[in-house]
């Protein structure tokens, strides 16, 4: 049964604990094939001693191309680390984590409340991570942050490895964002136009509408920004206008 620490609140015990598991089941079912939660809930068993977080950079190689000096930065980066020859699965594994975590509120809920018992939790992620067939090093990192009482930290910590990742294939994030959807053949001469300025990088291109634009294209590609919309040419016009005379 899940303890829940004293104070804790009975809604976030078992019934969080079951919906972890139901959702989980449901988001890896739906990726690969039929999940049944009862063998997920017959193979929970009390929780293994948690790796401290010095055993999980035990396998330590070279450090990502960027670097991030937040909390959570610090933790991502272990993880590349420790994970330098599986770099792809582990990628792939915690964009998976996040898929379902973006699927279900209760999910994620779970995941971030602190009121679990930690061994229940670890039981839980060791479920998930075992159904859904991840990596070891993904298991040991889970394990490190409920350890540390950072799980609630685990969304951004998987964002910063995305780009991590991104930076170590040399992928380069691309936002395209415009008042009503580009065509095909539209979204294909943007994407050669800013092939060009990405210097041998590849692109990832992203699509997104924005009608408060009124035309034109806001591109946001890595930490630059080029804003040719019809709203800022107007607000520059407008800010021309209302400027003294000279």
């Amino acid at each position: 049964a899940v303890r829940l620490k004293p104070g804790s609140s009975p809604f976030i015990g078992f019934p969080f604990f079951r919906a972890m598991l139901r959702v989980a089941a449901r988001s890896i079912a739906a990726r690969t094939c039929s999940v049944s939660l009862r063998p997920a809930l017959r193979s929970l068993r009390p929780a293994a001693a948690v790796l401290p977080s010095r055993s999980f950079a035990a396998a330590a190689a070279s450090k990502p191309k960027m670097e991030d000096g937040t909390l959570e930065g610090r933790y991502a980066t272990a993880l590349f680390m420790a994970s330098k020859d599986k770099l792809d699965k582990v990628y792939g594994d915690l964009a998976a984590l996040r898929g379902m975590m973006a699927e279900s509120q209760e999910l994620k809920l779970a995941i971030e409340t602190p009121g679990i018992e930690p061994e229940s939790k670890v039981a839980a992620f060791e479920a998930i991570c075992s159904k859904a067939g991840m990596d070891g090093s993904v298991v040991n990192f889970l394990k490190v942050l409920v350890e540390n009482k950072r799980a609630h930290l685990l969304s951004r910590m998987i964002d910063i490895f995305e780009n991590f990742y991104r930076a170590e294939k040399g992928l380069v994030l691309c936002k395209v964002t415009s008042a009503a959807p580009l065509t095909s053949a539209q979204q294909g001469q943007v994407k050669a136009a800013m092939q060009q300025r990405a210097q041998g990088s590849e692109l990832i291109m992203e699509y997104n509408t924005n009608p408060a634009m009124l035309g034109g294209l806001v591109v946001k590609m890595g930490e630059a920004v080029l804003d040719n919309s019809v709203s800022t040419r107007l607000e520059r016009l407008q800010g021309q206008l209302l400027a003294p005379v000279a």
